[in-house]
């Protein structure tokens, strides 16, 4: 666990009606901030106009402009800029923060490589791995050779976990060891990703189903007691579909997290057995994004 400590500096405050997105910085290094967009749409605005004076790009491929990640380039002295956007994205799992000796642009260029990946069917997906709840299984996922072309040209890669806590990973900071082409997913680690995925994605149908019983729960315990649910459902009845998934959750919050115990519902359960669905990929949360 690494903690990260900036000297003092003032905020950039001009307020202009500019609505064209900052040219990149020619000058490399330094802390770089990178932004969900999808979780937090109004950073288009802030930059604009709040931080205008911070070069900015967009990592977005030509067909997903409002809702790509943002990179933003902050001076290391820009303290008050961070802490702002740290206040400012509170339990949104949006923001991670990168030291790295490259430029904006190249950092941008080495980042938005790695959003795109080729499945062991084949077929190509978007990754979220800007999502800081998928950054730590997507970073676990990563083989050895994927991983030191993932972090050579970063120094740091710095975010917050569930609990608020900040967790760093290390790199080479070698700006000559970049991704050149598509990683490639086995199947296993497609699996992976799918199954550290999977709370979330039913956590978030829940909230959007307006789960009584989950909004009652306080929010620091819902992800422990979904993911717990979630589990259980997979590795002791086969159930991996989202929908039965929901439903099985939802029973579990209106009942009791044993309510699979009841002989009723336990003899129903077991002709889940052996059945399991495949798990299909899209979600607002979801690792994997069709490209």
């Amino acid at each position: 666990m690494h903690y990260w400590q900036f000297e003092r500096d003032e905020v950039a405050m001009t307020h202009l009606d500019s609505s064209t997105e900052i040219s990149a910085q020619t000058s490399a290094g330094g802390i770089f901030l990178l932004i969900d967009a999808a979780q937090y749409p109004g950073v288009w605005r802030i930059l604009q106009y709040r931080f205008r004076r911070l070069p900015w790009v967009s990592l977005a491929f030509d067909n997903q402009a409002t809702s790509a990640p943002i990179l933003v380039h902050a001076a290391t002295n820009q303290t008050r800029t961070l802490a702002w956007f740290l206040e400012h994205t509170k339990d949104m799992h949006c923001l991670s923060w990168i030291e790295s000796p490259l430029s904006l642009s190249d950092l941008a260029d080495h980042l938005r490589k790695l959003m795109r990946v080729e499945a062991n069917d084949g077929a190509s997906y978007d990754i979220r791995y800007y999502d800081t709840r998928i950054l730590s299984a997507w970073y676990q996922m990563l083989d050895a050779s994927q991983e030191a072309c993932v972090l050579g040209p970063i120094t740091s890669w710095t975010y917050l976990d569930r609990d608020g806590m900040p967790c760093t990973l290390f790199g080479q900071a070698n700006p000559e060891i970049r991704v050149t082409a598509m990683l490639k997913l086995t199947a296993d680690q497609e699996k992976r990703l799918l199954a550290a995925a999977l709370p979330d994605i039913v956590l978030e149908q829940l909230e959007q189903n307006g789960n009584a019983d989950l909004a009652a729960m306080p929010r620091a315990q819902r992800y422990a007691f979904v993911a717990d649910q979630v589990n259980k459902a997979t590795s002791q009845y086969g159930i991996v579909s989202t929908q039965e998934l929901v439903l099985f959750c939802s029973l579990a919050l209106g009942i009791g997290r044993n309510f699979d115990k009841l002989l009723p519902v336990a003899q129903v359960l077991r002709k889940f057995g052996g059945a399991a669905c495949e798990v299909s990929r899209p979600g607002a949360y979801s690792a994997f994004q069709s490209a």
